[in-house]
């Protein structure tokens, strides 16, 4: 899930309009972030298998960054960065479930996970690789009610609602052809 992580910090404003965007999106893609920096390292591996390179052909092995295990601690750390940046409390629950919510996200639509290192018990429904179009369809239709939540009861342009609900419902699609 790519589009899906980032809708959910609409939600996050919703809920708390102060926090910093940045915050939200940090909290939301941690364990990404933490990903990339494992797979720029040697740590993780996300390798094509050949072909055009696609959500749905590449080999992954996330066990830091995405497995349940770490992800516990990735959780308590969303939190303690909000709340040693903003000293808000709210804030850190909310970067916390952002954290958890990308994890949870992922087991429906992602790639498969474990509880810790590819031997342990695998969780999650691996749709990147058994079903690309499920995946992307989950993906859109949180985003679209991400965006429901977020502009429900707001003053927002037609063109905003409109490039709203066109990012996080319709662009999921695009990585079916990507």
């Amino acid at each position: 899930m790519i589009l899906g992580h980032a809708a959910t910090t609409l939600v996050g404003k919703r809920v708390a309009p102060a926090m910093p965007w940045w915050l939200l999106m940090v909290s939301a893609f941690l364990i990404d972030i933490a990903m990339f920096t494992f797979v720029g390292l040697g740590i993780e591996t996300m390798e094509p298998t050949g072909g055009t390179p696609s959500l749905s052909n590449a080999i992954v092995e996330m066990t830091f960054s995405h497995d349940l295990i770490p992800q516990i601690g990735w959780t308590l750390l969303a939190g303690a960065i909000a709340f040693a940046v903003t000293r808000s409390r709210l804030f850190a629950l909310i970067a916390m479930a952002l954290s958890l919510a990308h994890w949870l996200g992922d087991l429906v639509s992602g790639y498969g996970h474990h509880v810790f290192g590819p031997d342990s018990h695998s969780l999650g429904t691996d749709w990147y690789h058994l079903n690309l179009p499920a995946a992307l369809t989950f993906e859109a239709a949180l985003g679209v009610l991400c965006v429901f939540v977020f502009t429900r009861g707001r003053s927002f342009s037609i063109g905003a609602r409109a490039g709203l609900y066109g990012l996080f419902g319709v662009i999921p699609f695009v990585f079916l052809v990507v």
